[in-house]
């Protein structure tokens, strides 16, 4: 049984992206800073493995998961809208501290799939999020060469995600900020998401205009 690592694992898309994992009968390792005791227990009454490991992404320091097993992936899906100084710490300094750490054993062992979850307008300084802006642009960026780089080195991928926008609290967050309320998909599930990144696709989702302006330009 494979295993994968899920931050933001009680967040809308963490906990979804959990459930797929559990579905296609992975062993999830669930870094969050609360234990996810709903997913827990319906892990336990389906017969998955779901185990916790707290991890607190304001406060990350990489002995929290030095007695891990390494995973085959690693999905990022937790994110943060507050100040400047705790987005930059857990939008992108803890995440890329996180998927460098296994980097090493997943090359190692030749195999490893990273899915990143972004913000479809991380580039786009959309009026009054230009602090979130600057941190999904940062974590984007860096993604999008750590990508090109792996493609080039072996059979560890990394995915660029963009899920569609949902009715998290996220979202109600950012949605506050915007004079225009953005069309939210009325059931969105991270199946399809899950199994392109596990698949080795290095953009998966929607497309947002410079997404598809750079993958051109590729």
């Amino acid at each position: 049984m494979k295993t994968a690592w899920v931050t933001g694992a009680t967040g809308f898309w963490g906990r979804n992206v959990v459930l797929s994992l559990l579905r296609l009968d992975w062993r999830v390792v669930a870094l969050t800073r609360s234990k996810p005791e709903e997913l827990m227990a319906w892990a336990r009454s389906q017969n998955k493995e779901l185990v916790w490991q707290h991890c607190d992404l304001q406060n990350f320091f990489l002995q929290q998961l030095q007695e891990l097993e390494p995973p085959s992936a690693l999905f990022h899906c937790a994110a943060i809208f507050d100040s400047i100084a705790t987005m930059m710490q857990v939008n992108v300094i803890s995440p890329i501290g996180i998927i460098e750490s296994v980097l090493p054993a997943m090359q190692a062992t030749g195999e490893g799939r990273i899915g990143i979850f972004l913000g479809q307008n991380g580039r786009i300084g959309l009026p009054n999020l230009g602090y979130f802006s600057a941190t999904q642009g940062a974590l984007w960026t860096w993604a999008e060469s750590q990508s090109r780089t792996l493609a080039q080195q072996g059979n560890v991928s990394l995915s660029l995600v963009f899920p569609p926008r949902a009715p998290s609290d996220l979202q109600a967050q950012l949605a506050e900020k915007l004079s225009k309320p953005p069309k939210l998909s009325t059931r969105p599930t991270a199946d399809d998401l899950v199994k392109k990144v596990l698949l080795g696709h290095r953009r998966v989702g929607r497309r947002p205009i410079l997404a598809g302006i750079s993958t051109l330009l590729w």
